[in-house]
């Protein structure tokens, strides 16, 4: 008799790490260090063992430290180099390395420069990926909107799937989310798909309303503006955030550290 093949299933995890610094207190007993904590953000970040991890408002000299932290694939999708701000003068990478370390709260994204990225566990290899830019383009405002596009492939199963990593503007976006739900369908040519990241969009948005009319799915009502989408796949666990808590650091035993300003959203899906 026919032997049913063994299904693919991925626990996913987004999360938007605000360049790896921590949230200025808001309430009694928490700090604030004014520092990167990437090396602790990442130890957090791998909790569970994730198979797919989708960050967003990554500092883009980032890319090394992930890897080894995490010891997962790393792809980086830079939004925008380190450079003068409104100026638009390219800065050295390790100008703007220092820059962004030295006062993560005064120049943050601003200096750094800000990235996409997509880990993946040893059972994925990366087959292809690109970026794909879905806003207008503006000289002297906002910031360039994109589509880290990748297309991985599980190594024992065979399977191959498409991610669209995303991180939109605030405001009134539809035409950003629906422009990146059609280009990760176009890049995915059939397999099954993601898209995911910090959409900047609650359920009751139109945009979101417009993936789920053609047939995008996530089964959940509680993950603010940070979403897991697919499409060819079943959920298994719909998307989840984080209690705020879990994202509390403490160091030498100061009062807790509370990282980034947006919670971690995992779902299991499988096909």
């Amino acid at each position: 008799m026919p032997t049913t093949p063994p299904r693919l299933t991925l626990q996913i995890r987004t999360w938007n790490i605000a360049h790896g610094v921590d949230v200025p207190p808001r309430e009694g007993g928490y700090g604030h260090m004014r520092r990167k904590l990437l090396r602790e953000m990442a130890g957090l970040m791998v909790e569970g063992a994730p198979d797919l991890i989708l960050l967003q408002e990554v500092p883009v000299w980032a890319g090394p430290l992930l890897r080894e932290a995490t010891g997962m694939g790393v792809t980086l999708a830079p939004v925008y180099g380190a450079h003068v701000p409104f100026l638009h003068v390219p800065l050295p990478l390790a100008l703007g390395s220092w820059l962004g370390n030295a006062m993560p709260d005064v120049v943050r994204t601003q200096f750094e420069g800000q990235a996409n990225a997509i880990l993946y566990g040893p059972e994925l290899l990366l087959v292809s990926a690109r970026t794909v830019q879905v806003n207008e383009r503006r000289r002297l405002r906002g910031e360039p909107r994109v589509a880290q596009l990748a297309r991985l492939r599980h190594r024992k199963q065979g399977i191959e799937f498409a991610v669209a990593n995303v991180h939109l503007d605030h405001g009134p976006n539809s035409e950003q989310v629906e422009r990146a739900g059609y280009v990760l369908e176009r890049f995915a040519r059939g397999a099954p798909m993601v898209l995911a990241g910090d959409l900047n969009a609650d359920a009751r948005s139109r945009g979101l309303r417009a993936l789920v009319k053609r047939g995008w799915i996530e089964e959940s009502g509680d993950v603010g503006i940070d979403h897991v989408f697919t499409r060819g796949f079943e959920v298994e666990w719909a998307a989840t955030r984080w209690l705020p808590t879990r994202r509390d650091l403490s160091l030498n035993g100061g009062p807790p550290l509370r990282l980034s300003d947006h919670d971690p959203v995992d779902a299991v899906i499988s096909c």
